[in-house]
């Protein structure tokens, strides 16, 4: 497997905040050892996570106005 895909959601209760799908290979992964020694963290996963913490930070009115999404059937 060359490539890794992650997808992040971002809720806040019944909203979605954000949704973002990500393909990178893994050939330019940089893997940051945990204090463990076996585990690690990725610089995508640790960037990904700073941005899904800013979104939960925001404000109401940073965040917009939100309407439900209406479910076709």
């Amino acid at each position: 497997m060359t490539m890794k895909k992650r997808v992040v959601c971002v809720y806040d209760g019944p909203r979605r905040l954000m949704k973002d799908d990500m393909m990178m290979n893994i050939e330019y992964e940089v893997r940051v050892p945990l204090g463990d020694g076996k585990s690690y963290v990725t610089d995508l996963d640790v960037e990904t996570m700073k941005r899904t913490e800013a979104m939960h930070e925001a404000t109401l009115e940073e965040r917009g106005p939100w309407m439900p999404e209406t479910m076709a059937m």
